[in-house]
Protein backbone atom coordinates (compact mmCIF):
# COMPACT_ATOMS: atom_id res chain seq x y z
CA UNK A 1 0.00 0.00 0.00
CA UNK A 2 2.78 2.23 0.82
CA UNK A 3 3.75 2.55 -2.92
CA UNK A 4 0.73 3.32 -4.17
CA UNK A 5 -0.19 6.17 -1.72
CA UNK A 6 3.35 7.39 -2.49
CA UNK A 7 2.03 7.41 -6.27
CA UNK A 8 -1.16 8.72 -5.49
CA UNK A 9 0.40 11.89 -3.49
CA UNK A 10 3.09 12.47 -6.83
CA UNK A 11 -0.26 12.31 -8.89
CA UNK A 12 -1.82 15.47 -6.50
CA UNK A 13 1.54 17.12 -7.11
CA UNK A 14 2.53 16.04 -3.29
CA UNK A 15 6.36 16.31 -2.54
CA UNK A 16 7.71 13.86 -0.09
CA UNK A 17 11.06 14.71 1.50
CA UNK A 18 13.58 11.97 0.61
CA UNK A 19 15.82 13.50 3.96
CA UNK A 20 17.16 10.64 6.36
CA UNK A 21 15.69 13.19 8.90
CA UNK A 22 11.97 14.19 7.56
CA UNK A 23 8.91 12.98 8.85
CA UNK A 24 7.47 12.48 5.72
CA UNK A 25 8.45 8.55 5.73
CA UNK A 26 7.32 7.97 9.93
CA UNK A 27 4.18 10.39 9.04
CA UNK A 28 2.87 7.94 6.04
CA UNK A 29 3.85 4.86 7.79
CA UNK A 30 1.54 5.98 10.78
CA UNK A 31 -1.30 6.23 8.80
CA UNK A 32 -1.48 3.79 6.81
CA UNK A 33 -1.26 2.23 9.94
CA UNK A 34 -4.20 4.37 11.69
CA UNK A 35 -6.25 4.13 8.24
CA UNK A 36 -5.92 -0.38 7.94
CA UNK A 37 -7.03 -0.76 11.52
CA UNK A 38 -9.53 1.84 11.14
CA UNK A 39 -11.23 -0.47 8.27
CA UNK A 40 -10.42 -3.63 9.78
CA UNK A 41 -12.34 -2.30 12.95
CA UNK A 42 -15.12 -0.85 11.05
CA UNK A 43 -15.86 -4.08 8.61
CA UNK A 44 -14.74 -6.54 11.59
CA UNK A 45 -12.43 -7.93 8.70
CA UNK A 46 -8.24 -8.96 8.65
CA UNK A 47 -7.25 -7.23 5.54
CA UNK A 48 -9.03 -4.50 3.57
CA UNK A 49 -11.07 -6.01 0.71
CA UNK A 50 -9.87 -5.33 -2.58
CA UNK A 51 -13.35 -2.90 -3.04
CA UNK A 52 -12.29 -0.55 -0.40
CA UNK A 53 -8.21 -0.60 -1.25
CA UNK A 54 -8.64 2.32 -3.27
CA UNK A 55 -10.90 3.98 -0.96
CA UNK A 56 -8.24 3.52 1.88
CA UNK A 57 -5.60 5.31 -0.48
CA UNK A 58 -7.32 8.42 -0.44
CA UNK A 59 -8.25 7.86 3.15
CA UNK A 60 -4.56 7.53 4.29
CA UNK A 61 -3.82 10.77 1.96
CA UNK A 62 -6.21 12.26 3.23
CA UNK A 63 -4.97 11.48 7.13
CA UNK A 64 -1.67 12.50 5.77
CA UNK A 65 -1.99 15.83 4.01
CA UNK A 66 -4.12 17.13 7.35
CA UNK A 67 -1.53 15.53 10.12
CA UNK A 68 1.21 17.54 8.20
CA UNK A 69 -1.27 20.50 8.39
CA UNK A 70 -1.77 20.36 11.54
CA UNK A 71 2.06 20.04 12.41
CA UNK A 72 2.66 23.37 10.30
CA UNK A 73 4.79 21.31 7.71
CA UNK A 74 2.53 21.70 4.93
CA UNK A 75 2.45 25.08 2.82
CA UNK A 76 -1.14 25.12 1.59
CA UNK A 77 -0.50 28.01 -0.69
CA UNK A 78 1.72 25.96 -2.81
CA UNK A 79 -1.00 23.64 -3.77
CA UNK A 80 -2.63 24.09 -7.12
CA UNK A 81 -6.27 24.31 -6.88
CA UNK A 82 -7.22 26.28 -9.94
CA UNK A 83 -9.93 25.07 -12.24
CA UNK A 84 -8.58 24.11 -15.97
CA UNK A 85 -10.75 27.19 -17.42
CA UNK A 86 -13.04 29.49 -16.09
CA UNK A 87 -15.22 29.07 -19.67
CA UNK A 88 -14.79 26.86 -22.83
CA UNK A 89 -16.53 27.98 -25.85
CA UNK A 90 -16.78 26.28 -28.86
CA UNK A 91 -19.41 27.27 -31.56
CA UNK A 92 -22.74 26.90 -29.33
CA UNK A 93 -21.21 24.98 -26.63
CA UNK A 94 -20.30 26.58 -23.63
CA UNK A 95 -18.64 25.42 -20.41
CA UNK A 96 -18.26 27.29 -17.45
CA UNK A 97 -16.64 26.07 -14.49
CA UNK A 98 -18.44 27.63 -11.39
CA UNK A 99 -15.58 28.90 -9.12
CA UNK A 100 -16.11 30.50 -5.61
CA UNK A 101 -14.23 34.31 -5.43
CA UNK A 102 -13.99 33.64 -2.10
CA UNK A 103 -12.64 30.47 -1.43
CA UNK A 104 -9.36 30.78 -0.03
CA UNK A 105 -6.53 27.97 -0.48
CA UNK A 106 -6.96 26.81 3.22
CA UNK A 107 -11.45 26.33 2.25
CA UNK A 108 -10.67 24.12 -0.89
CA UNK A 109 -8.10 22.18 0.86
CA UNK A 110 -10.38 21.65 3.90
CA UNK A 111 -12.94 20.62 1.28
CA UNK A 112 -10.64 18.21 -0.55
CA UNK A 113 -9.97 16.64 2.88
CA UNK A 114 -13.03 15.79 3.97
CA UNK A 115 -13.49 14.30 0.11
CA UNK A 116 -10.51 11.97 0.67
CA UNK A 117 -11.19 10.92 3.87
CA UNK A 118 -15.05 9.42 2.84
CA UNK A 119 -17.10 7.86 5.60
CA UNK A 120 -18.55 4.88 6.73
CA UNK A 121 -21.23 4.69 4.30
CA UNK A 122 -18.32 2.92 1.66
CA UNK A 123 -17.61 -0.04 4.37
CA UNK A 124 -21.44 -1.26 4.96
CA UNK A 125 -21.40 -3.84 2.41
CA UNK A 126 -18.14 -5.31 3.76
CA UNK A 127 -19.31 -5.25 7.13
CA UNK A 128 -19.72 -8.73 9.06
CA UNK A 129 -20.86 -9.91 12.29
CA UNK A 130 -18.55 -11.43 14.68
CA UNK A 131 -19.46 -12.82 18.30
Amino acid sequence: MYLDVVMRLSALEVTLSSAPSSSDDMLLKHAIDKITNHINNQTNLIAIPVGLYKIAIDMVVGEFLLTKKAMGLLDIETLNFEAVAKQVQDGDTNVVFAVEANNTPEAQFNAFIVYLQHNEVDFIRYRVLTW
